[in-house]
C-alpha cells in the first residue's frame, strides 16, 4: 500500500484544463496524483485532495490567473505561466470530508481506528477483539498487505489519516486469514480463554475448530 504523507506533497495542476472544465460546468476533482477528473463515480478508489461540484460560475470579468487563485483559494496557490502549485496539506481537514464515502477507516494518534466502514470487516473487528486481536493489528496488516493508498498528516508529533483500498474483496479475504492464522497463535500461546462464551461464539463464526 503507497502512503503518502500529505505535510510533503505539492502538486502541480495546469489551469488551463481547470478553466476550460470550469468554464463547461463540469465538476473538477483532482486526486493526489494530480490526475483531473469530472465524474465522481471514478474516483471511488481514488484519495482525493480537491473537489468542486459546485457550478455556479464567477464573474467573467475576473482575468484567468485570478479564478485559477480564486477556485484553489484553500491550497495557497502559486501560479506560474499555466502552471499552479498547490499544498494540499492547507486544507487537511476538508480533504478528510472529501473522502469520506471512500474510506475503509480513519485513522487518529488519539483514538487510532475505531471503526472500519465496511460492515462486513466491521463484523470481522468486532468478533476478532474476542480473539485478543485489536483494530490497530488489523490495520496494520491491511496497510502492509494490500493494495490501496493510505493519506496521512504526519509531523512526528501528530498524527491522522485514512485508507482507500483497491480491491474490497481482496481485502475481505485477506483480513479473514489474518485473523484465524493470529487466533491460532494465541490459542497456542494461551491468550484466549476457550471456553468463555463470546470466544467460542467468535471462534465459531470464522470457522475455527480446536
Amino acid at each position: 500500500m503507497r502512503k503518502i504523507n500529505i505535510k510533503d506533497l505539492e502538486l502541480n495542476i495546469d489551469i488551463t484544463q481547470i478553466l476550460n472544465l470550469y468554464a463547461s460546468k463540469s465538476k473538477i476533482i483532482i486526486d493526489v496524483d494530480g490526475n483531473i477528473y469530472t465524474n465522481l463515480e471514478d474516483t471511488k478508489k481514488k484519495a482525493v485532495i480537491y473537489k468542486n461540484t459546485n457550478l455556479q460560475q464567477l464573474s467573467s470579468i475576473l482575468d484567468a490567473k485570478t479564478m485559477a487563485t480564486t477556485l484553489l483559494s484553500d491550497y495557497k496557490p502559486t501560479i506560474v505561466g499555466t502552471v499552479c502549485k498547490i499544498k494540499p496539506v492547507m486544507n487537511w481537514q476538508n480533504v478528510i470530508d472529501m473522502n469520506k464515502e471512500n474510506m475503509l477507516y480513519f485513522d487518529h494518534q488519539s483514538d487510532g481506528v475505531e471503526i472500519f466502514e465496511d460492515k462486513v470487516l466491521e463484523n470481522y473487528g468486532w468478533h476478532a477483539s474476542d480473539l485478543e486481536i485489536n483494530y490497530r493489528e488489523l490495520s496494520e496488516f491491511i496497510e502492509e498487505s494490500c493494495d490501496g493508498t493510505l493519506l496521512c498528516y504526519d509531523n512526528e508529533i501528530q498524527f491522522s489519516g485514512f485508507v482507500i483500498v483497491d480491491d474490497l474483496e481482496d481485502v475481505k479475504i485477506k483480513v479473514k486469514n489474518f485473523i484465524i492464522d493470529k487466533a491460532r497463535e494465541n490459542i497456542k500461546n494461551n491468550l484466549i480463554d476457550i471456553e468463555d462464551d463470546s470466544v467460542i461464539e467468535s471462534l465459531e463464526f470464522f470457522g475455527i475448530r480446536i
